[in-house]
């Protein structure tokens, strides 16, 4: 693996574990509170940009492996993190409808419905599983960078 190479998996895996730990936060709101809760998500776009943007290169080779001949758990891996992906957009975007604090704050009036009380709840809550079996596919990738981050510090 060239510096570069490295380089760039110790970035990912950095910015990885604030997006976990920042997602534990952010999905949190009976302790931090909804007010705390939406200014932190607002806060959480950004991480979660990041790891989007260091994972370009396998999300724009991800659509051209899943038309070719790959296992299947390679395939279920593909479908799983874009389906994670729209299930966080999702979250997002009926986090923002249902907002109480931050966009009366921002002066932008919002008319609440049940329904997407609704979407966002279980959006958020069916979110948590999804993200469990997200890492458990990308665990020896997990594993094997955690060995090489404490090989290089000793």
């Amino acid at each position: 693996m060239t510096n570069w190479q490295q380089s760039l998996a110790k970035t990912r895996y950095v910015m990885d574990i604030l997006l976990l730990f920042s997602f534990m936060i952010v999905s949190a709101p009976q302790a931090t509170g909804i007010v705390l809760h939406e200014w932190l998500s607002v806060l959480f776009i950004a991480p979660f940009a990041i790891h989007l943007l260091l994972h370009w290169d396998w999300v724009k080779q991800s659509l051209k492996r899943l038309t070719s001949k790959v296992s299947a758990k390679e395939r279920f891996n593909i479908i799983w993190s874009y389906l994670i992906y729209l299930m966080m957009l999702l979250a997002f975007v009926s986090g923002f409808l249902v907002s109480v604090a931050l966009l009366p704050t921002l002066n932008i009036p919002l008319n609440i419905q049940d329904f997407w009380s609704k979407v966002h709840h279980d959006s958020a809550t069916l979110f948590m599983p999804m993200l469990g079996v997200h890492l458990a596919l990308h665990f020896s990738w997990i594993v094997k960078l955690t060995k090489r981050m404490r090989a290089t510090k000793a």
